[in-house]
């Protein structure tokens, strides 16, 4: 069923539109099939992070991992799809409509293995059931030409909600929804970073502007149950004509699609503070433990996704952190004590940024980790090479 090349392998689908929980998708709705990939995770953080779970270090709130993007394929008329996918890579599909907006979407992932071919009946089809016509996608699809993968706005790239999503925000709406303003008292989208994520995602997620699934609920979702279709962000921005006319066709895809993907927010595993809040503050305990003491506000125990008061620092602009709000003078030492903690967290993401933001470098572990990986990866290789040409290959060194 496979090969060694270290090439694609394929997959089919018979219809798109046989299944569990398709009721109501209407034929010749799903136009195209996304393919997300979501990459192993090589690194993990001494703390514990609460994001509806435990996971280490904090990723998003309600999901643990990240998204990659491989591209998107069409959907035929008769609800069938054919399409090569890089071999090795953990994937899961998603259909979309013709505003390139999910339908549905997998919630479980498959791998297809160099030069194989896997196929599946429909979408949540029932898995004790046979392909309903023998002359369909099934029989048809190794005459097919499959189908290349079209990609999403760029190559394929871990996702990261600061670099494609909060630049949309930073255009149109935070000259209103800022710090300080009206707007910003019903919805706050600066991009601010906070101790873990930045403003304008903890807002959106504790006043629930989207609708995800996140870890859960275990159950099939019906089509159009979650995602951009459901959520109250797009649905504001439709209703709001002042804000939504704003937006061009590419900032509504980079709004929608973000969502879809279960709204993540960092894009890799790595850490540069595995040590600190989450893996990803730039603050340790000691210095949070005394910016408590100062400020009265309880900031360890209200990062997680279930106690969040909203973002209470700002490492961009310290002076506006909600959580110095409680002094009125600003000579008080305490406030400048607190103050410039702050200002000291932002002096060490400026010098060693985190993973949401350009100049990242994963700490000292991390590194040695991908570095190990990186060598495995590369013997594998090897070996499959060696496979492929029937030469020996001699595990010297090892």
């Amino acid at each position: 069923r496979r090969d060694y090349a270290n090439r694609e392998g394929y997959f089919y689908v018979e219809d798109v539109y046989r299944g569990t929980h398709m009721a109501g998708v209407a034929r010749g709705s799903v136009r195209w099939l996304r393919v997300v990939e979501s990459p192993e995770k090589r690194f993990w953080t001494r703390p514990a992070w609460g994001g509806q779970g435990q996971e280490a270090p904090a990723m998003n709130w309600h999901d643990f991992v990240n998204k990659r993007i491989l591209g998107t394929v069409p959907v035929a008329d008769d609800g069938s799809a054919y399409f090569a996918v890089p071999s090795d890579r953990f994937v899961y599909f998603q259909l979309l409509d013709g505003d390139g907006m999910m339908i549905q979407s997998m919630r479980s992932g498959t791998i297809v293995q160099s030069g194989e071919q896997a196929g599946c009946i429909g979408c949540h089809e029932d898995r004790r059931s046979a392909p309903a016509r023998p002359t369909g996608a099934f029989a048809r699809a190794p005459q097919r030409t499959p189908a290349a993968l079209e990609g999403w706005r760029g190559p394929a790239r871990d996702f990261s909600f600061r670099a494609e999503v909060q630049p949309v925000f930073d255009r149109h709406c935070v000259r209103c929804h800022d710090f300080g303003t009206p707007a910003g008292q019903v919805l706050n989208l600066a991009g601010d970073r906070d101790l873990v994520f930045n403003a304008a995602y903890i807002e959106l997620w504790r006043k629930q502007f989207i609708r995800v699934v996140g870890a859960g609920p275990a159950e099939i979702q019906a089509a159009y149950a979650w995602g951009a279709h459901a959520s109250k962000l797009i649905r504001t921005l439709r209703n709001n004509p002042r804000c939504g006319r704003t937006l061009d066709p590419e900032d509504w895809d980079r709004l929608v699609t973000w969502i879809d993907l279960n709204a993540p927010y960092y894009p890799s595993y790595a850490s540069a503070y595995p040590e600190n809040l989450g893996g990803r503050a730039p603050l340790d305990d000691a210095q949070l433990a005394r910016l408590e003491q100062l400020t009265g506000v309880p900031l360890r125990q209200l990062a997680g996704h279930a106690s969040s008061r909203g973002p209470q620092v700002s490492f961009d602009r310290p002076e506006l952190s909600p959580c110095l709000a409680k002094f009125g003078d600003q000579t008080d030492p305490h406030y400048r004590e607190a103050l410039a903690l702050i200002r000291a967290g932002a002096e060490m993401l400026a010098q060693r940024p985190e993973a949401d933001a350009p100049g990242f470098q994963p700490c000292a572990i991390d590194q040695w980790r991908d570095a190990k990986y990186a060598a495995r990866q590369q013997r594998e290789r090897q070996n499959r090479e060696a496979l492929r040409t029937g030469t020996k290959l001699f595990e010297s060194g090892l």
